[in-house]
């Protein structure tokens, strides 16, 4: 069933509903921040609030011709469309290991080749990868079933390590950690066998030792500030520092962490306790009127919002989060067309792994990875790849092909090969 483009649908409009209130919340607490860093100098948060605006504005007229265009049409292009995204991460491993800028068009920053400077904008590849990942995935399963099979399973994750490998390169582990819950959430939708599932989960966890001895310093310390949290854990590590020595941390960095790598963490935890269960007001709070927080208008946005509104506004967030899981959940379900359906669960796994990790990551339950909160923190590349993924779902939702056929991806285990 086709609707008119204007007509998004019951689930639709509470979709948009949901990120608008998020929109706004997040154009609020960027605009209240006295100063913010911008190339090592303080740039007023308005001037950050108004670019944020105008790549809202942007992410809402890509949306609108993406639903005119409707997700069907779209996807048939999808290994164009992921052949592209590929290509657009190639100038960073470029510039990562050869050291060549092609004329300032991928500057390095903090250490990491991510973003490709064009004139008056900065694109960041990784980003449109996750939509474009997605797409291809939706569109290769949709009539398959060879991924019942544990040989099967190859191609899906050959299409997800090999931009997973690229991105990781540059180095960006916060957006290599989204493939996970997307690969598997879709190939569990469409019907992969759970014991193949949990055995390459299985394979990850023993080779987790293998991955901790390859990471850089600093990345293992964004995993170790969780855990040094712990005043007994610091105490015993600046005691006993041998016994300690596989976490990568010494006696000097357990004594100092509250000030050296944990202190964005506990600024952070700060912030949202500071906040109470109202706030101290919008534009009103140490964190916010001075820049105490670094990066707190994109990966801390969330601690902002607690120190602003106090738990109210935390809960008003995360709410709307679950009415956008709900209502994509419910367009998912309702789709009966293959591609439409993992293509909602896509979209939902995706804004639902960044929501959950980013929240972690604030309140100290997660490590630090610099991934953005969807809608709300300063981006834009992440911003209007999220509203162009929420346009994709309401075009799912818009756009719902009658099939005389069994519901997918319902197999009759008995016509099956075992394995």
């Amino acid at each position: 069933m086709k609707r008119p483009v204007y007509d998004l649908t019951r689930p639709g409009w509470a979709v948009t509903a949901a990120a608008g209130v998020l929109l706004a919340m997040g154009l609020a607490s960027i605009w209240a921040s006295a100063a913010l860093r911008l190339g090592g100098k303080d740039v007023p948060g308005q001037l950050f609030a108004v670019k944020q605006a105008i790549n809202t504005l942007l992410g809402v007229a890509v949306a609108a011709a993406v639903l005119r265009v409707g997700y069907l049409r779209i996807a048939r292009h999808a290994y164009v469309i992921y052949g592209v995204c590929l290509v657009l991460l190639l100038p960073m491993l470029l510039a990562k290991f050869t050291g060549v800028t092609l004329g300032g068009l991928v500057p390095a920053q903090r250490g990491a080749h991510r973003w490709i400077q064009l004139p008056a904008y900065q694109l960041q590849p990784s980003e449109m990868m996750k939509v474009g990942f997605i797409l291809v995935l939706a569109w290769y399963l949709r009539f398959r079933k060879n991924y019942r099979t544990l040989g099967g399973l190859m191609w899906p994750f050959g299409l997800a390590m090999v931009p997973m490998v690229f991105i990781l390169l540059q180095p960006d582990l916060g957006t290599v950690l989204l493939f996970f819950p997307v690969l598997f959430g879709m190939l569990f939708v469409a019907g992969a066998r759970i014991k193949h599932l949990g055995l390459i989960l299985a394979l990850g966890v023993l080779a987790a030792p293998l991955m901790w001895s390859q990471m850089h310093g600093y990345q293992r310390s964004r995993i170790t500030a969780v855990l040094l949290q712990s005043p007994q854990l610091r105490a015993k590590i600046a005691a006993h520092p041998k016994q300690y020595a596989f976490m990568g941390v010494d006696r000097r960095e357990a004594l100092e962490w509250k000030v050296s790598t944990g202190m964005q963490l506990v600024r952070s935890k700060a912030a949202l306790g500071s906040g109470g269960v109202l706030g101290r007001g919008w534009g009103h709070g140490t964190y916010v009127e001075y820049n105490f927080l670094p990066d707190r208008h994109n990966d801390f946005v969330f601690a902002i919002i607690g120190h602003q509104w106090g738990l109210a506004g935390c809960v008003l967030v995360l709410a709307c989060f679950v009415v956008i899981v709900v209502a994509g959940v419910e367009i998912a379900t309702v789709t009966t067309e293959p591609c439409g359906r993992l293509l909602a669960m896509g979209v939902v796994c995706l804004l639902a792994a960044q929501a959950l990790i980013n929240v972690g990551m604030t309140v100290g339950l997660m490590p630090v990875t610099g991934m953005t909160l969807p809608f709300v923190s300063y981006g834009g590349s992440s911003l209007i790849t999220n509203i162009i993924a929420i346009a994709l779902l309401i075009s799912v939702s818009q756009h719902r092909p009658f099939m005389i056929a069994p519901k997918p991806f319902e197999w009759r285990e008995q016509a099956e090969v075992a394995v």
